[in-house]
């Protein structure tokens, strides 16, 4: 905690003549003051609530019930503004959530701790009390204290006037010994008391002669003490707390100007010595306030640099919890970084912190509104995965095996499109889904454990035709024989059954790909063939495998073809129109012609291939299909 700069020192400080008779010049707003050698202990550390919920600072707050009244007053200040900025802070928030949940409705908002705003005020209104009751009882103790003082002047003055004896100088002392107990006193009046306190006491000592040696050896001791006084000032320099070194140095005043006499011969040299020692520790202190306020002004420009960067983390509002989690990290940094920087100017200290503070506060309370909207959603996915989960749990003791298989795939594919669930929910729910469908493919697994046999033995049939197309692709075959060979392979590889299914795929790529080979060697004689019997080639290629969706494609290829060609005649007559003027455009619009010719007849090339596809697959579809086929 920062120490203040308490009551200027300076100012008790005198010029003139430091006999005792003038020690009256001490500022009279100092002998005002009733200093202990006991400070009360102040353990009160403001950063320690910064965390602290509402209910927490109401508790901080009712502890400073036992506390003086006006620590008390000052500490509840700073837990007041903290209570006030988190409760409005949570109103805020709480009151987005609630707009947003009742967008429709006309229920009307009520914040869920509006009750504590009572018991804050309540403590308030107690604090403010003591401290009235407080003033009340040291104004009262101060009018008391002057009428005491009254009346102990009214008893020293009879004591002068009188002849002086032992008893007398007893009397004296009684009456310096509660004189220096009585401390507080009204403002106006100090001086008016100690200058005629002064005064009697001088006179007491001046005029009587009588037990010299008494005296004498009550100004050695007066002597002795006010040295002990410079000692004690002198020693403030190794003092660490400013605030403490100010209030002792004022205690050290007041009990040095309120300490009896001294040796005359002594009096001059020792103000000199004890005033020596009070303005080296006022300079030294001083200089090291000044030293702090800099230290201050810089500490202001790194907490103003922190401030730039808690605004700039906030300029991008984050978009996912990755995000969320390292912006949090960034304010966290920030934060322990503000933590770690020493006070700031008075004058600049709740700007400073309101404004950081504030970004803080918008920042966690955006993050609280978006990891709500993202939990609401997670929890409808929760909601969505809970009832595949449930579909699933209804089919896994199901026996038919491609119709089950086939939803459960499906809802598998569903599962996947739905987003994240909440995090201590997402393994128990993926564990019990994962269970249901493995439950079933397991049995179903056992169930085909014979026809996996099969299908296996099926596999390297059809691995055995693929290695034999692509021995035919390789080979240098008579173009007759080896579609005649092209024709036996697809036969027999339309007689294998099912094979296993992960390997479908991969099989019938493979297949294509060597059937492919073969077609392009032998293109050639393809072309010619097509040429002399495109009926056959189609009904070959309708019979292989895939050959529907083949002929289609041949189909498709071929009308493309034929919109190339009509758009190349248009173009081809879009040219000639530009040529019907030249003298040189006979010949050019003779071999257009010829080319037009030429194109028109490829075009009902083309349109007869497409009529024999139709053909083809109008004969195959009066024909029963063949079973055993795979899909």
């Amino acid at each position: 905690m920062s120490e203040e700069n308490p009551t200027n020192v300076n100012e008790t400080m005198v010029n003139d003549s430091p006999n005792d008779t003038t020690t009256d010049k001490i500022n009279p707003v100092q002998k005002t003051t009733t200093v202990n050698d006991e400070i009360p202990t102040d353990n009160f550390d403001p950063s320690t609530i910064d965390k602290k919920s509402l209910d927490e600072l109401l508790d901080v707050a009712k502890t400073l019930l036992v506390k003086t009244p006006k620590m008390a007053f000052d500490h509840f200040g700073i837990i007041r503004k903290k209570f006030y900025d988190k409760y409005n802070t949570e109103k805020d928030q709480e009151h987005a959530i609630f707009k947003k949940e009742n967008s429709d409705s006309e229920t009307e908002f009520n914040f869920s701790k509006q009750h504590l705003i009572d018991e804050i005020r309540a403590i308030e209104e107690q604090i403010k009390q003591a401290l009235k009751e407080e003033k009340e009882r040291i104004e009262l103790e101060k009018k008391k204290n002057l009428a005491l003082k009254k009346k102990l002047l009214v008893k020293l003055e009879e004591i002068v006037s009188q002849d002086e004896t032992l008893e007398t100088i007893n009397q004296v002392k009684e009456i310096q010994k509660e004189w220096k107990s009585i401390r507080i006193l009204p403002k106006e009046s100090v001086n008016e008391l100690w200058d005629k306190y002064n005064f009697l006491q001088n006179k007491f000592y001046d005029n009587h002669s009588i037990n010299i040696e008494l005296k004498e050896l009550d100004r050695q001791k007066n002597l002795a003490y006010k040295i002990e006084l410079t000692k004690k000032v002198e020693s403030l320099m190794d003092e660490k707390s400013i605030k403490r070194c100010f209030i002792m140095l004022n205690k050290y005043h007041e009990e040095f100007k309120n300490t009896g006499p001294v040796p005359k011969e002594s009096n001059e040299p020792l103000w000199q010595a004890f005033k020596k020692a009070s303005d080296a520790v006022h300079e030294a202190k001083q200089k090291t306030i000044e030293e702090l306020e800099n230290h201050k002004i810089e500490n202001l420009k790194k907490k103003e640099i922190l401030l730039e960067k808690a605004i700039l983390i906030n300029a991008v509002t984050a978009r996912s919890p990755n995000e969320w989690s390292e912006k949090t990290k960034q304010f966290d940094d920030l934060f322990a970084e503000w933590k770690k920087i020493g006070p700031v100017p008075k004058s600049n200290k709740d700007a400073v912190w309101i404004n950081f503070n504030g970004n803080r506060n918008d920042f966690f309370s955006q993050k609280k509104i978006f990891f709500g909207e993202l939990n609401e959603e997670r929890n409808k996915n929760l909601k969505l995965k809970e009832s595949l989960c449930k579909q699933v749990e209804e089919l896994k003791t199901s026996t038919d095996w491609a119709t089950t298989s086939k939803k459960i795939i499906q809802i598998q594919t569903e599962w996947k499109k739905i987003g994240p669930v909440p995090d201590k929910f997402n393994q128990k729910i993926w564990k019990k889904f994962r269970g249901a469908c493995d439950f079933f493919f397991d049995a179903k697994n056992k169930a085909n454990a014979g026809k996996r046999e099969v299908e296996n033995e099926n596999l390297k049939q059809k691995e055995e035709l693929i290695a034999q197309l692509q021995e035919l692709a390789s080979s240098k075959t008579e173009n007759k024989t080896a579609f005649q060979s092209l024709k036996k392979i697809n036969a027999s590889w339309r007689n294998i059954g099912f094979i296993p299914h992960k390997h479908v795929n991969r099989i019938n790529k493979a297949y294509d790909n060597a059937s492919k080979a073969v077609y392009d060697k032998y293109s050639q004689q393809i072309e010619e063939q097509k040429a002399a019997n495109l009926s056959s080639h189609y009904s070959e290629i309708f019979q292989s495998n895939n050959g529907n969706q083949t002929l289609e494609k041949e189909e498709r290829n071929i009308q493309r073809k034929i919109s190339s060609l009509n758009e190349e005649i248009a173009s081809i007559e879009t040219n000639m129109s530009f040529f019907a003027a030249s003298k040189t455009a006979d010949k050019m619009l003779k071999d257009f012609e010829q080319k037009i010719s030429k194109t028109k007849k490829q075009i009902d090339r083309l349109k007869k291939e497409i009529s024999t596809i139709k053909q083809v697959k109008r004969d195959a579809t009066k024909e029963p299909q063949s079973e055993g086929k795979e899909d």
